[in-house]
């Protein structure tokens, strides 16, 4: 007889330290996991039990917990009541028409702006703002396109979201002039709350709208600056902490730490920092990168010392406004300051935070790094021809590159 159990898929963590909560399923050796809608911490689950309870951290309320607590013993006691009738058939069955039910519960009537806020909420108690902001971002966008095509109508029902519509939204925000990219990053967010909602019983009744649809990333062309155009800025005298001086030391900072990514400095802690080697994980792919400490950067790090747990006092705790609102206050504000220290040193390049990245990359290819050894400086997972080859690196190799393309200035 197949067996239930309610656990934790600790292979899954989370970057805010919870795991998804899943039912797992063994029947004839065979192992099947079903996952719930949660993510708790280790400790909300005790080993055996059917319930989740309540700590300090949770992501809920005891309120939801209570909830949540009600829906996990009615989904056992269904699966349980599935077992027991496949078991009185009397004939074979997989492990995976135990959970059959649920793909075919009767369709909930989604709503697509209404599914599309509850996402936004999940989003933020899971601690995502990122993906909140991004889906906050299109919700706008389909709220205007959807207003556009009915001034009667402020939502409509998934079953109503097939190819034609899609192809309109997408006809829609090329009207606004917008890019080509922008464009796609619109629908790659549509696309996956679609997604998300048939996960959660959604049932479409027509193929797939986005089959057809072009969500990927257009290439486009990074701009780096130059050697003598990054020693200009490195000597360029500004009032100390000053707006442009603080927008100048992170691009800097960036430079100098391997192309290290403004969130990711934004949220570099001292306890990154151990025995002259940064060590953390990149915001966007999680990858884990070390950098050895050079001199520039040791200099940065002093001139910006402060008794808070951060390395740059650009994050105040102490705050009502969210971590993640200061982060993108100051991205908004240093690439101004930084707008404005292009025109004062007449470079033809904008400087943007992420320059400074593409800069560290361009420079280091300059000084004759190989592609493999810059894309691991930079902690890229998917480059498309460089990780096919790449392998573990001396750390000493990628140290010796950073202090090469460093000392350029």
């Amino acid at each position: 007889m197949a067996s239930i159990k309610l656990l934790l898929n600790k292979q899954r963590m989370l970057n805010n330290g919870t795991f998804p909560l899943v039912f797992q399923f063994i029947h004839r050796r065979r192992k099947l996991l079903y996952y719930t809608k949660y993510h708790i911490f280790q400790q909300q689950l005790a080993d055996g039990a059917l319930e989740v309870e309540y700590c300090e951290a949770s992501l809920y309320s005891m309120k939801e917990i209570k909830e949540i607590n009600r829906e996990l013993k009615r989904d056992y006691k269904r699966f349980q009541n599935r077992i027991l009738e496949l078991e009185r058939n009397n004939e074979e069955y997989l492990v995976d028409d135990i959970v059959e039910f649920k793909k075919k519960k009767s369709h909930r009537s989604y709503l697509l702006m209404q599914y599309i806020e509850t996402q936004i909420s999940y989003k933020k108690k899971m601690g995502k703002d990122g993906i909140a902001a991004a889906y906050h971002s299109t919700y706008i966008s389909l709220k205007k396109y959807i207003g556009m095509k009915s001034a009667r109508k402020s939502d409509i029902r998934m079953e109503e979201i097939n190819f034609s519509f899609v192809v309109g939204y997408e006809d829609y925000l090329n009207a606004q002039g917008l890019a080509r990219n922008t464009i796609n990053y619109y629908l790659r967010n549509f696309r996956t709350i679609y997604n998300s909602s048939i996960r959660d019983g959604f049932k479409p009744k027509s193929e797939n709208p986005f089959t057809y649809i072009q969500t990927k990333p257009c290439k486009t062309i990074k701009r780096a600056i130059n050697k003598d155009d990054m020693k200009k800025l490195s000597s360029l005298i500004l009032p100390v902490h000053s707006g442009m001086d603080i927008a100048r030391d992170m691009y800097l900072f960036s430079f100098y730490a391997q192309g290290m990514a403004f969130v990711d400095i934004v949220f570099l802690k001292k306890k990154n920092i151990r025995d002259v080697i940064l060590s953390y994980r990149r915001h966007k792919s999680q990858q884990l990168i070390h950098i050895v400490v050079t001199p520039q950067m040791q200099e940065l790090i002093d001139k910006y010392a402060n008794d808070s747990e951060y390395v740059f006092p650009v994050i105040d705790t102490s705050l009502s406004t969210s971590i993640y609102d200061q982060y993108r206050l100051a991205l908004g504000r240093v690439n101004r300051y930084l707008k404005k220290i292009t025109f004062r040193l007449n470079i033809n390049v904008r400087l943007t935070t992420y320059t400074a990245r593409h800069t560290w990359a361009t420079l280091a290819r300059e000084s004759g790094a190989p592609i493999s050894i810059i894309s691991a400086g930079l902690g890229h997972t998917s480059e498309e021809m460089t990780r096919v080859y790449l392998k573990e690196f001396d750390q000493e190799t990628l140290a010796q590159v950073n202090r090469i393309v460093t000392n350029l200035l």
